[in-house]
């Protein structure tokens, strides 16, 4: 699946290991300047998947278009050759792609007189085993049923960012790495759904019982329309995977 109406993209490939639900709604802006990914290979009971999403920062020039370069750069090549090497690779490889990708983002500002930049928050699975690689402040949380735990940290000083791909100087990514097993879920999303989310809220969203796309999809729904109620105006991005199904029962 692909979408790049109303600028920014996203990017839905799935098989059987993983189920995932997407949201990627521009709120009361213009243009929605987000821009995600999901896709996954399993063969032979290995899994490998990335995840990502990006937030193109508002009020600069293109900041769909950043978004928008980073998901293709990073996607075509965990696709191309990236899913084949192990996590430790990978990540030492996606460093060397983001510095790439800053500097690029930098020339190009620099030639067109504009400044353009972008968050990025990337998950990268290797079966039962999770890297994650963050600047900016998307947000990933581990949702587990009887407990949720925010694996990243914003990249913020006195409410503005100061960390990004395509802006100011050039930093290495903050990284995590968790073991996961069947019924573990992440929520991956940017500030405009996470924003004025109490993490209770996010907890009782782990009890429910999640196993399929559809039932992702309709978790993701739900939260939308909170966050309509509390009168959202930024783009809102996020996607909600988990790992094989959970034991247990309850519904969304």
């Amino acid at each position: 699946m692909k979408k790049n109406n109303d600028k920014g993209e996203f990017f839905i490939f799935r098989e059987k290991e993983f189920y995932c639900g997407h949201l990627w709604e521009k709120g009361e802006r213009d243009n929605n300047e987000d821009s995600l990914v999901f896709w996954q290979f399993s063969k032979e009971g290995k899994i490998k998947a990335l995840a990502m999403v990006c937030d193109g920062i508002g009020g600069l020039s293109k900041g769909e278009e950043a978004s928008s370069y980073v998901v293709r750069q990073v996607s075509n090549w965990f696709m191309a050759e990236g899913y084949k090497l192990s996590l430790q690779k990978q990540k030492m490889k996606l460093q060397q792609l983001c510095y790439q990708m800053h500097e690029e983002l930098k020339k190009y500002g620099e030639e067109k007189g504009i400044r353009l930049g972008t968050t990025m928050t990337c998950v990268l699975v290797d079966t039962k085993k999770v890297v994650w690689a963050h600047y900016g402040d998307c947000r990933l949380y581990l949702l587990k049923r009887r407990s949720v735990q925010i694996l990243t940290k914003e990249h913020q000083k006195v409410g503005k960012l100061v960390r990004a791909l395509g802006v100011g100087e050039w930093h290495l990514f903050s990284s995590g790495c968790k073991r996961i097993k069947k019924g573990d879920r992440f929520l991956l999303c940017s500030d405009g759904l996470y924003r004025n989310i109490k993490l209770e809220e996010v907890r009782q969203w782990g009890k429910r019982a999640v196993n399929d796309d559809g039932e992702a999809n309709r978790m993701l729904r739900q939260l939308l329309e909170r966050k309509k109620h509390l009168n959202e105006q930024d783009n809102i991005s996020a996607l909600y995977f988990g790992y094989g199904k959970r034991e247990g029962k309850g519904k969304v």
